[in-house]
């Protein structure tokens, strides 16, 4: 059994991010950030709705990131050096230079649950420079703390022969030992794609007469197999099905790369 709640944050690392001529993620190692207090983000684009015949006729889901504030005990050095762009100079001294820009990050947290940590990466977020804010000693001492407001966008990986965008990824009750235990190594890029397969098309074909399949697959590139049941009934080729003689054929498409992946569909031969 998974978790039932989550509370508290906690493993805050960051890992800065280039891109190569295509627009896909170079990551570096991540870094903790020490001191977390609060994370906030608020989810950026809503569903587009589009009403014809006086109903919902489509739904457009616009998911365009999240945008928010990351607060912090105190910003560490190398933060400001490698994500904010600060400079040090020979005596040790940062410098804010007025014309550099902030770089691309992965952040990288834990929200505390009653069975494992949920733990998350969000690939592509960029930070505005946090306020200067301090107050002197009264009876008592409050602690100031930082606050980034950070902007997390879709980030473009090239997965199994294809492009596809990301915001984020999370651990969940399935995720393997090894992905969970390396979350902080490196910043975790899955390597394929969920796979499946639909098949698309008409449902019947006369005798001698052909009759075009489509095989809809994750990946989009992924290689089908086809079959009939009975090819005294009907034959298929690459998702052509060719009516041989009246009666019903059960017609199938599943991947090359999983059997386990594939889909039917019933063809009546009429004469």
């Amino acid at each position: 059994m998974g978790n039932k709640v989550k509370y508290g944050l906690k493993n805050v690392h960051a890992a800065k991010v280039t891109f190569d001529d295509n627009g896909y993620p170079i990551f570096g190692i991540p870094k903790k950030i020490p001191g977390a207090v609060n994370l906030s983000l608020d989810k950026s684009g809503d569903p587009t709705e589009f009403y014809a015949d006086d109903d919902k006729y489509f739904v457009v889901n616009n998911n365009n990131g999240y945008s928010g504030d990351l607060e912090i005990a105190l910003i560490p050095e190398w933060f400001k050096e490698e994500i904010l762009n600060e400079v040090k100079d020979s005596n040790g001294v940062l410098l804010e230079d007025a014309d550099s820009q902030s770089v691309h990050f992965a952040l990288m947290f834990e929200f505390t649950g009653d069975k494992n940590a949920i733990r998350h990466v969000a690939y592509n977020n960029t930070v505005t420079r946090p306020k200067l804010e301090g107050k002197t000693r009264e009876d008592s001492t409050e602690v100031k703390t930082d606050i980034l407001t950070v902007t997390a966008a879709p980030c473009k990986f090239r997965i199994s022969g294809q492009d596809v965008r990301y915001v984020k990824a999370s651990s969940g009750d399935a995720t393997s030992p090894t992905a969970y235990n390396n979350w902080y190594s490196s910043v975790y890029v899955p390597d394929t794609l969920p796979t499946g397969i639909t098949i698309s098309g008409g449902s019947s074909v006369s005798v001698g007469e052909d009759l075009t399949l489509t095989a809809v697959t994750v990946p989009a590139t992924a290689a089908v197999n086809w079959s009939s049941s009975d090819e005294d009934v009907a034959t298929v080729a690459d998702g052509v099905v060719t009516g041989v003689s009246a009666g019903y054929a059960r017609i199938t498409a599943e991947l090359d790369s999983d059997p386990t992946k594939y889909d039917t569909k019933i063809v009546e031969v009429t004469a």
